[in-house]
This record gives structure tokens, sequence and C-alpha cells, in this order.
């Protein structure tokens, strides 16, 4: 339920999501859109730093060159407050509000 959570307020926001956001474990992917203030680096770097959330990127799927996915995993630990906490960190980050 909270990965689900975290790809609907992602796509709201205009990340771009694999496989049309379908969502079948705890692990989500997203990219960033084209006029994404920060890069994958900044963003995984200045997430975690500014805001206590875990992310890894690099990520690609084979036949998509040159999209660099972010992964995000919403493990047992992770709660409600936490999905808020990453969508607010990466909604400030991607876009600056």
């Amino acid at each position: 339920a909270r990965a689900r959570r975290l790809v609907d307020e992602l796509g709201r926001e205009g990340l771009a999501l694999p496989r049309g956001g379908e969502v079948e474990t705890d692990i989500v992917y997203f990219a960033l859109p084209e006029e994404s203030r920060v890069s994958v680096e900044e963003l995984c770097r200045r997430l975690e730093g500014e805001h206590g959330v875990k992310i890894g990127g690099g990520y690609a799927r084979p036949g998509e060159a040159g999209v660099n996915y972010i992964r995000a995993v919403t493990h047992m630990d992770v709660d409600d407050e936490g999905i808020d906490r990453a969508v607010q960190g990466i909604v400030k980050l991607v876009h600056g509000r």
C-alpha cells in the first residue's frame, strides 16, 4: 500500500514511472522529468542529507537506453510519515517547491 501511494504521488508530480506505474512489490522505480532542477546523483545525495530518505539511482531497464531510473524501497521500517517525507523532499528538490 505504501509503494502504491508513493507511485501515485510521484506520478501526480510528473515523474516518469516504468510499466505505467504498475506496483508489484515494495520496490518503486521512477525517473526525473526533463525539467528537473537536480540530477539523479544530486537528488539521491540531497534527499538523504536534507530529508533523511535513502534512495538509489543509476538503474536502467532493458530496451530503455538513456533512462536513468531511481529506486526506492518501502520496506517494513518505512511508515506513512516516511512516505510523506520522501514525496515532499523529492518534489522540493525536483521542482523547487
